[in-house]
């Protein structure tokens, strides 16, 4: 409770009077958000910034990113005003990302006049190019940097300055972000005589999410105005449609800083995502103005899962074997396999040599208290491969044991962990790691179950990449996290005692 009371804090200090000025910023259109998608919320997206628009929103959001991101916006806006923005976001190594984007906006027809009257027509338009790069600092928080050159023309005046944004991102729990994002902070525009400074803005956001929904607010304090606090939700129905609805709760200030009225708009919007495809609309009205329509087509790619070309050879025989009613596979290493090399194979790990069956009793003995108090049974090394939560029919053997363990102290019960690399799933089977990582606590407990455990001794958790027992910088890394582990609950340990 205190670190949200902390966050929401942070959250609304941005109103203190020492912001409070005339609004004489140049470069407005650097206001405009980026993407339907975050239109279709309210534009509050800092909190969340994790498709190819992060940049704009917070810039630590790539170091977040897994794969790639590619993204496309038509804006229609006011007063026959066209912008168009185009991000893309790639990740290097396993912690950091980088992203260009682009943003492009157009008026014409503005009537030429003089003393004599109207002759002919003039346009402008202003222009946005940008870099950015965000790093993971651990596992839980990351900070980003968007570079930008901004360009501004009107008929046949130019102009040009140079800005930054800073941002960070930090992943409090697993529902849970926290975003702060400080924009434009940059040289001056002029314009002839006449110097403006870029619209100053600090930026701060929550999102909370739990399976197909998430939940924003932001707040906003931009320089010469008061704070703006926008919120936006969004619910994917069937990981195909996406549901939109925002409120921007903006706050005018006259010539002397002072609060001069509020205005409020709810924003919808709604998302078809189909593969690694995603088409998204936003309607966002502005009162008696007018409304205005965003499209973005958006594109995400994966990153590449190694082939099971790249592990050992395996030949696999079906021979029939009792146990109970089933026939098991049975799983042979080809003879250039090293005898007592461990290797992750299918989709857990085995050895060359078939592994004893320890019995119950030496289980016991070796408990192994972590670090966080947790006890473990360490003797079953259950993992998997990337994307993939069936275990391999070599480690029945292990879960035999657990089970015979279980049946000779039947008051102890136990949690069954499951883990993944940090590397992002999206497949037609698991659609985030969460749902991974969860699947494959399913399986063990599943097993379990059909061996005579009772369900009640057993319980399940999905830690996503959250708790990695080693650095995923490498592929031997990544395979030691992506596992289950065997928790046992130290109140039934003293009841077995």
């Amino acid at each position: 409770m205190t670190t949200i009371l902390l966050i929401l804090t942070t959250l609304f200090m941005f109103s203190t009077p020492v912001f409070a000025a005339t609004d004489t910023t140049s470069a407005t259109f650097l206001k405009i958000g980026a993407g339907a998608r975050a239109a279709g919320m309210g534009d509050a997206f800092c909190g969340l910034a994790d498709d190819a628009y992060a940049m704009y929103w917070n810039p630590a959001g790539l170091g977040f990113i897994k794969g790639s991101r590619f993204g496309a916006t038509h804006l229609e806006w006011l007063a026959g005003i066209n912008q168009e923005q185009v991000g893309f976001v790639q990740q290097i190594g396993s912690k950091t990302g980088f992203g260009i984007n682009i943003s492009h906006l157009i008026a014409n027809d503005f009537e030429r006049t003089n003393k004599d009257g109207i002759f002919g027509t003039f346009g402008a338009a202003n222009t946005l190019l940008g870099l950015s790069i965000g790093r993971q600092i651990g596992n839980k928080f990351s900070l980003g940097l968007n570079m930008k050159y901004i360009h501004l023309s009107m008929d046949d005046t130019g102009a040009a300055a140079y800005g930054v944004d800073t941002g960070m991102l930090w992943q409090i729990s697993r529902r849970l972000r926290f975003g702060l994002n400080v924009q434009n902070i940059g040289s001056e525009v002029k314009f002839i005589e006449n110097s403006y400074p870029l619209p100053f803005n600090i930026k701060a956001g929550l999102n909370y999410s739990l399976g197909g929904l998430n939940i924003n607010i932001d707040a906003n304090k931009t320089q010469g105005l008061e704070t703006n606090v926008h919120a936006g939700c969004e619910y994917l129905l069937a990981h195909t449609l996406a549901l939109r609805a925002g409120i921007k709760n903006e706050v005018t200030s006259d010539k002397h800083g002072k609060s001069s009225g509020m205005t409020t708009g709810i924003t919808a919007g709604m998302g078809l995502k189909l593969g690694g495809f995603q088409l998204d609309y936003a309607y966002v009205p502005y009162g008696s103005l007018d409304m205005t329509h965003r499209v973005s087509l958006s594109v995400r790619r994966m990153p590449h899962v190694p082939s099971s070309s790249e592990l050992p050879q395996i030949v696999t025989k079906e021979t029939e074997g009792t146990k109970g009613t089933e026939t098991l596979p049975e799983v042979t290493i080809q003879e250039h396999a090293e005898p007592e090399t461990k290797t992750t194979v299918g989709s857990a790990t085995i050895k060359g040599k078939p592994a004893e069956v320890k019995p119950a009793e030496e289980i016991k003995e070796k408990f192994e208290r972590q670090k966080d108090g947790r006890i473990i049974l360490p003797s079953f090394d259950i993992r998997f491969d990337t994307g993939h939560a069936l275990i391999n029919a070599e480690l029945y053997k292990q879960l035999d044991a657990l089970a015979e363990f279980l049946n000779q102290y039947p008051q102890i019960r136990i949690r069954i962990e499951g883990h993944t690399d940090n590397r992002a799933i999206d497949t037609p089977v698991f659609h985030s790691n969460q749902e991974l990582s969860e699947a494959r606590a399913k399986t063990i407990y599943w097993y379990l179950v059909q061996k005579g455990i009772p369900s009640e001794r057993l319980e399940i958790k999905g830690y996503a990449d959250t708790k990695p027992i080693t650095s995923n910088d490498t592929p031997e890394g990544q395979s030691k996290n992506r596992r289950v582990e065997v928790v046992i609950l130290e109140s039934s340990l003293r009841q077995a005692q």
